[in-house]
């Protein structure tokens, strides 16, 4: 199944209520469904200490995790890592616990990252999963995305899921592990599923999946798209998060959708983000997607294939967004 299908049966909502980001996928009920119990398996069991970009992650295999395979492990433990430092600097938090929970299967399972503690992900794998599944595992640079920006009120979910909906594919591909044009795919793909149906009202305070992730993904790539044509190519959403990133800490830092804003702002010496936020938040807004593809020179041929030309007027932002 593809990526994008994957999220689509996205239904849960779990760790944003005690100050974390959810990303529910297929799988067994999570063991180590008390964060508290989580985080007290990152203090007390044996760990693996692994430094990517100026921080450090605790890697715990819980339980002693039996039978999964340690190496295929570290090694995707650490290109996620490697994604996130590509995306935002370095990496955007200091210390990072990761909590490995076993399963019967062969995949990367659910996931939740929370911040009130420290920043912290708890992620099922299957037992049998290996290089494979690792390669094309999306979820673990998803959470890491979660503990890049500051924890924001329930109102306010879909700007983190949609920006970790947004980033993870772009951070992967800053780094090789996806081609542009299956970012681009992905981006056609979901974005459909974001914009509001008959009697929607604003994004904040929106339960809609499809909203929450697409939707709130469809306004961070308006917000590069605003930066870009407000400072004329000089400023980017890169610039603009990788400062709140600074400013906050991460999501051990609670603030509010204005808060981020400004910040992110302040980065780029423009309104972009604050004029944006206050369209969707307080509104329903319906985004031409045809039209907004093809001004990045992303369209979908008459077989279905999607091409990547240079004849739109956002070539070269759709060219940078995927390029160090």
């Amino acid at each position: 199944m593809a990526r994008f299908d994957r999220r689509a049966v996205i239904l849960g909502l779990g760790a944003a209520a005690v100050g974390g980001a959810s990303l529910a996928g297929a799988g067994a009920a999570p063991a180590y469904e008390d964060p508290d119990a989580m985080y007290a398996a990152l203090r007390g069991q044996p760990g693996q200490q692994l430094k990517i970009g100026g921080g450090t992650i605790n890697l715990v295999f819980a339980d002693g995790a039996p039978g999964l395979a340690r190496a295929p492990v570290l090694a995707w433990v650490r290109t996620a890592a490697m994604a996130l430092t590509a995306y935002f600097g370095r990496s955007p938090v200091s210390d990072y616990g990761l909590l490995v929970i076993v399963e019967p299967g062969d995949r990367v399972g659910h996931a939740t990252t929370f911040g009130y503690a420290g920043s912290a992900t708890r992620i099922h794998v299957g037992v049998d999963a290996g290089p494979a599944a690792f390669d094309r595992d999306w979820v673990l640079v998803h959470e890491m995305v979660h503990t890049a920006l500051p924890d924001l009120p329930r109102r306010a979910l879909w700007l983190q899921e949609g920006n970790a909906t947004y980033v993870e594919p772009i951070a992967r591909a800053l780094i090789g592990q996806l081609p542009p044009e299956e970012v681009w795919k992905e981006a056609v793909a979901g974005m459909a599923k974001g914009n509001p149906h008959a009697g929607d009202q604003g994004m904040d305070g929106t339960r809609a999946w499809g909203r929450l992730y697409w939707g709130g993904a469809l306004f961070w790539l308006l917000a590069e798209i605003g930066i870009y044509r407000d400072t004329n190519g000089a400023r980017s959403l890169r610039d603009a998060l990788r400062r709140v990133n600074r400013m906050s800490g991460g999501n051990t830092a609670t603030w509010s959708p204005e808060q981020l804003m400004t910040a992110g702002d302040e980065a780029i010496g423009a309104t972009s983000l604050s004029r944006l936020y206050k369209r969707f938040a307080t509104r329903a807004v319906t985004t031409d997607l045809v039209e907004l593809f093809g001004e990045l020179g992303v369209v979908t041929a008459s077989d279905g294939r999607l091409i990547l030309d240079n004849r739109g007027a956002l070539v070269k932002l759709r060219e940078r967004v995927t390029s160090q």
